[in-house]
């Protein structure tokens, strides 16, 4: 179980399945023996033969490609496998702890998070999975950690490439006409005459206009790449809500915003000021969107606890999204409005993805407009 949830490779899952069984029956065996009697004492025949059942337990857990580690009710955590004592270049307690004692606790055995380690020296980032196990009264939890610091590196380069060609393809529709509109500015002025001078300023006005266009692009992806790193804290998700509802309503005083915060109020851990600019987009983008709708104009900004995190759902009832622009919507610098700098969106999910959460465009009723979901 936990080898699926860290995404092991198949070549690996059996060995991992198979090391989780083998250190839970260790686990279990050595609660019940601490808690035995000292007069419970076995034939040293059947104590040798139970030693070689565990040397061979420890030995297919030692198989395990992903590091395992156990942390007790206590706090402590101790490499449990080969790969996690080589990782952490011990056989005793793990010196990453106390933070990786912390992920551990608050990370829900249903869910997945990432978390960033100095094990050997250099800081790398692991998606950590945990399964809980109970015996003879105590709690302990073994944690998964698998590496996927080359998974980001490749989405970071993929985002790169991908950036890269939106720019030169902005920069190069911009540029290519107003270098021809230039070239004709020059050209006409060296002609002379009265209507070729105004043919000319008609031309340099067109060239003025785009190069600030093209200044309002580079001061949009130079915004878009500066985002902040998130300094998440424990917040109440009802204040959050209603904090950017008030923004809101003093902005677009024409359209009626539906608030539903939770009840009871839910408490999470989040970077407030990165969750309101996400949430401060997502509300522009409903309101100019509930502007171009054919009913009465309304938002909704809603939040929910689900699991262990939150929901917040910012709907709007314009015209929706259509399908052929569902798949660029989050796109840095796409946009469907005449005047839109195609920002809005791209700084909406940084937010909440530097977070760990998710922002999803989710399916709407029939005829409704757009409903965004995000997940921290």
């Amino acid at each position: 179980m936990v080898a699926a949830r860290a995404g092991l490779p198949a070549t690996a899952l059996l060995t991992a399945v198979t090391a989780l069984f083998a250190a839970v029956w260790l686990i279990n065996r050595a609660l019940a023996d601490a808690a035995a009697p000292p007069q419970a004492i076995e034939p040293d025949h059947f104590r040798l033969g139970q030693e070689r059942e565990l040397r061979t337990l420890q030995l297919f857990l030692d198989q395990a490609p992903t590091p395992l580690v156990m942390l007790a009710a206590g706090g402590a955590v101790t490499a449990a496998n080969r790969a996690a004592r080589r990782l952490f270049r011990t056989d005793g307690p793990v010196d990453a702890a106390p933070d990786l004692a912390e992920a551990i606790a608050e990370t829900n055995p249903d869910g997945r998070r990432t978390i960033r380690l100095n094990a050997g020296g250099l800081p790398r980032t692991y998606a950590l999975s945990v399964a809980d196990v109970v015996s003879a009264g105590a709690a302990l939890r073994l944690a998964a950690l698998t590496d996927i610091q080359g998974e980001i590196q490749a989405a970071e380069a993929a985002a790169l490439k991908e950036l890269l060609q939106v720019l030169s393809h902005e920069i190069m529709n911009s540029l290519t006409p107003l270098a021809s509109l230039a070239q004709s500015a020059g050209e006409l002025v060296a002609e002379g005459g009265a209507e070729n001078a105004r043919l000319a300023r008609d031309s340099l006005g067109v060239i003025v206009r785009r190069t600030e266009g093209l200044q309002r692009f580079v001061s949009a992806y130079r915004r878009l790449a500066r985002l902040p790193d998130p300094a998440p804290r424990q917040v109440s998700l009802s204040e959050v809500l209603e904090e950017a509802a008030r923004l809101f309503r003093t902005r677009w005083t024409a359209i009626p915003l539906e608030l539903e915060t939770p009840a009871p109020d839910v408490m999470i851990r989040l970077d407030p000021d990165l969750t309101a600019q996400a949430l401060i987009n997502l509300l522009a983008n409903a309101a100019e969107a509930a502007g171009c709708g054919s009913g009465r104009p309304h938002v909704r900004l809603a939040g929910a606890a689900a699991g262990d995190g939150v929901t917040i759902t910012v709907e709007d009832s314009g015209p929706g999204v259509a399908p052929d622009a569902r798949g660029e919507l989050f796109r840095p610098f796409f946009t469907t409005k005449p005047d839109g700098s195609g920002i809005g969106l791209s700084l909406a999910r940084q937010a909440v993805v530097s977070q760990g959460g998710q922002l999803v465009l989710a399916p709407s009723d029939p005829g409704g407009g757009a409903r965004f979901v995000i997940e921290l």
